[in-house]
């Protein structure tokens, strides 16, 4: 019988690859959507939609009958639904959790350590843990796919502004995340985890942005500019809040790099994907109007 496996988040970066590769690898897939039409374009028609919002704990327990394994990506609530449909659950539903979260100081001694963005990392993997279901915590470093934030200075200009240009991370390409996820689910890769995730390289601005230029062939320069500058650049996309919370978040890895680590090579067979494979997959973007695809 295959593996009764539900995802959240399946329309995002990981989810997408991740009910791909289930299927793939002969799984049965649940997906919980708030949006059945559009994921229903987006994902496979092998993957069975459950109707419902995450931060629901109705719709989420409804999601989690019936299924051996979950995948649990963190909503706003930092996870609170989830932990309440699976004590409502009564140990029925899944038998293993793999908990997509991201490397956030244990405490708070650090001012930049207390932000919103590690609070709601460091409150989902506590709800979850408190359940008592056997669970995966996955901490990947920064995605690969922030780069999409440079798609209009690509388009337009070919100035790209940084508040920490020499900010160093080994960012990781969101289908190395997943194909981690789903050698957990599928038992290939037990482990109680954490388990560490990061791209092969630590790579700064100027580095990934001369990346970005040869790939897709435009000019592109660095632009260092103020906080208060670079928030007002992506206010049309990012809410005032969370832009500061993504330059705390900054501010810290300035203090406490990210680590390189070796543990999708270890988990998977084969080395992390490179930021330059992973704008080569998706240079269409950049220069035009595309789908995304992670």
């Amino acid at each position: 019988m295959p593996t009764k496996v539900l995802v959240t988040g399946a329309t995002g970066a990981v989810g997408s690859h991740l009910a791909r590769r289930l299927l793939k690898d002969g799984a049965e897939v649940r997906a919980l959507v708030r949006d059945p039409a559009r994921a229903a374009a987006l994902l496979p028609a092998g993957v069975h939609l459950a109707p419902g919002d995450l931060t629901d704990p109705t719709a989420v327990r409804a999601a989690l009958d019936g299924v051996e394994r979950a995948f649990v990506l963190l909503a706003d609530d930092a996870g609170a639904a989830v932990a309440e449909a699976l004590r409502e659950a009564a140990g029925r539903g899944p038998e293993h959790l793999v908990l997509l979260s991201a490397a956030a100081p244990a405490a708070p001694a650090d001012p930049a350590a207390d932000n919103p963005l590690f609070r709601k990392h460091r409150q989902g993997e506590a709800a979850l843990a408190a359940t008592g279901r056997p669970l995966t915590v996955l901490r990947p470093g920064p995605f690969a796919s922030l780069a999409r934030q440079w798609i209009p200075a690509v388009r337009g200009a070919g100035v790209i502004g940084a508040v920490h240009p020499d900010l160093a991370l080994p960012v990781i390409d969101p289908r190395d995340i997943a194909e981690v996820a789903a050698a957990v689910l599928l038992g290939a890769a037990a482990g109680p985890g954490p388990l560490v995730l990061s791209g092969p390289q630590a790579l700064d601005t100027p580095e990934r942005v001369r990346i970005l230029a040869e790939v897709t062939g435009r000019p592109l320069t660095v632009r260092r500019l103020s906080a208060e500058a670079w928030v007002r650049l992506v206010g049309e996309r990012l809410p005032e809040a969370y832009a500061r919370a993504l330059l705390g978040v900054e501010e810290y890895l300035r203090r406490v790099p990210p680590p390189l680590v070796a543990t999708v090579e270890e988990i998977t067979g084969r080395p992390a994907r490179t930021f330059r494979g992973w704008v080569e997959d998706h240079a269409a973007e950049f220069l035009q109007t595309g789908s995304r695809t992670g």
